[in-house]
């Protein structure tokens, strides 16, 4: 995963500025210490919970002396403010981390699963094309494969979405299980 990073970083306008949804989880909070060694130019770390962005963001600047952080609290369900975030805070690179990704809570709540990992990548696609964005990451699943439940159903469902995106001749698509 970490050479899909660099590939899709490297390519873009350097330094680039790199777009994290999810920023906050574990997930997105490792994929953000890992674009470090990349060098770029921003990190604008995306979430909507407070407390999550807050200490990904003093960790990477007081723990990894990397002052290019931005956080932006921002729900990826909520497409108006995502197409408002495309103009305020445009990225060279977007990496989608934000999902639900628990089997069992998704089972009992699946349109949540719906609204974050289908309706919520289909507004980060949006927001990446409006950015000027050049590549666009979803990180999704190996439940996505042959989905058995809820969660991997959507994931597989967001996985279409980008791959139908994917004919925008301006904007490089991948998604990584």
């Amino acid at each position: 995963f970490t050479a899909s990073l660099a590939q899709a970083t490297s390519t873009a306008r350097p330094p680039a500025t790199v777009m994290v949804t999810g920023a906050g989880g574990s997930i997105g909070g490792e994929l953000c210490r890992q674009l470090l060694p990349l060098e770029p130019a921003e990190l604008l770390l995306l979430g909507r919970g407070e407390n999550s962005i807050f200490e990904i963001e003093e960790e990477l600047r007081d723990g990894h002396g990397f002052d290019g952080c931005v956080p932006v609290l921002a729900d990826v369900r909520d497409g108006e403010r995502m197409r408002h975030l495309a103009t305020e805070y445009p990225a060279d690179v977007v990496v989608h981390a934000a999902a639900h990704k628990h089997v069992p809570l998704m089972e009992d709540f699946p349109e949540e699963a719906v609204m974050v990992n289908v309706v919520g990548t289909a507004n980060v696609v949006e927001y990446a094309r409006a950015s000027g964005a050049s590549r666009f990451v979803m990180l999704s699943t190996d439940k996505a494969v042959r989905p058995r439940s809820v969660m991997g159903a959507t994931k597989r469902l967001a996985e279409l979405l980008v791959q139908s995106a994917a004919s925008d001749a301006d904007l490089r698509y991948m998604a990584v299980r």
